[in-house]
């Protein structure tokens, strides 16, 4: 477990915020594009509506996992989980001391070369 310095929790809380406003941007993407398609405009209306209805809940269960009741001793395993699925980018992470963000960068091409 990392323990981060108030400034570093700051900077964290910061990037979480990025990461969520990045991730509603790209959920309405997806809404745009799915009432944007021929089938939305074709389609059987309760199979849409049901169709709309998995879209939203299974985006609702991601952002609840992901950020709800994040507490302090959360912030590092959250803002690597936004850097390792490349929601914050390293132009994000650098806000961060050096250590964190070798840190962050070291975690994540060890993952990489486990997958």
């Amino acid at each position: 477990m990392i323990n981060l310095t108030k400034s570093q929790k700051k900077v964290s809380r910061e990037l979480i915020e990025l990461g969520l406003q990045r991730e509603c941007q790209s959920f309405k993407e997806e809404i745009e594009q799915f009432t944007g398609s021929s089938e939305w405009k074709t389609g059987n209306p309760q199979d849409l509506y049901h169709k709309l209805y998995k879209i939203v809940i299974t985006f609702d269960k991601h952002i609840a996992r992901r950020y709800n009741d994040l507490s302090g001793s959360h912030y590092f395993n959250t803002v690597f989980d936004l850097f390792y699925n490349e929601i914050i980018m390293p132009k994000d992470i650098a806000r961060f001391d050096i250590e964190i963000q070798n840190r962050l960068v070291s975690l994540k091409e060890s993952w990489n070369t486990n997958d």
